[in-house]
């Protein structure tokens, strides 16, 4: 079996996840299940390449994403209402983002940011805010995948998830295929966001850690 662990973390540090033997079920994104997934086209400043990650629409004028994805970003190009990056329901040109003062590169701690859309959102049946919250037994994840380049379509799927001693959340699978254009993309459970995907090994920074931080840069409250 070829399992991939999901480890939502409870600490500044990123941790290895455990093969839990849990299962998972996939299929393929429909319009308006997942209002709030964006897919994110990167112009990285350093060398005019383009690249390729995920976020979620967290408020009408902010998308959460993970640090390592945008820090390095001229301009971002945001989709919502996407299950297929060709045709999405919106698109917005956007170049200001607030990346958590305390992230680090190396070690990859604080790999949050979020990114401010140039504009009101107006919510839709497929473009509507997520938000945050803690993490209960069992989680979605979306991803578009692709592991010889950017996927287009979107698949998600319905995972278990299990909280070991340490407080870390975990999910295994046979099926779900993570990659580094999907960095960003957030583990949802009871319809709110618990983590932040932030590399393509399948690890997860916590949300729900960085609730003030959020606040105090949105003015959201995530209660």
């Amino acid at each position: 079996m070829k399992a991939f662990a999901f480890v939502l973390l409870c600490a500044l540090a990123a941790v290895q996840g455990r093969h839990t033997g849990l299962q998972s079920t996939s299929s393929a994104a429909a319009l308006g299940e997942n209002p709030w997934l964006v897919h994110l086209r990167i112009a990285v400043s350093t060398s005019g390449l383009l690249e390729t990650c995920a976020g979620s629409l967290i408020g009408n004028q902010w998308v959460l994403t993970a640090a390592s994805c945008v820090a390095d970003s001229r301009f971002i190009w945001v989709r919502y209402g996407v299950v297929n990056v060709i045709n999405p329901s919106l698109v917005t040109e956007n170049s200001l983002v607030r990346i958590h003062p305390d992230y680090n590169l190396a070690s990859g701690e604080n790999n949050i940011a979020l990114i401010n859309i140039n504009r009101l959102v107006e919510s839709t049946e497929n473009i509507e805010p997520i938000g945050i919250g803690e993490s209960s037994d069992a989680g979605k994840f979306c991803a578009f995948g692709g592991p010889d380049g950017p996927g287009e379509i979107l698949n998600c799927y319905d995972v278990e998830v299990s909280k070991d001693e340490d407080g870390a959340l975990s999910v295994s699978s046979d099926e779900v295929e993570v990659t580094r254009y999907d960095v960003g993309a957030a583990l949802v459970s009871d319809g709110a966001q618990v983590g932040v995907l932030v590399d393509d090994s399948g690890n997860f920074i916590a949300t729900a850690k960085y609730a003030d931080w959020l606040k105090q840069e949105t003015g959201l409250d995530f209660a």
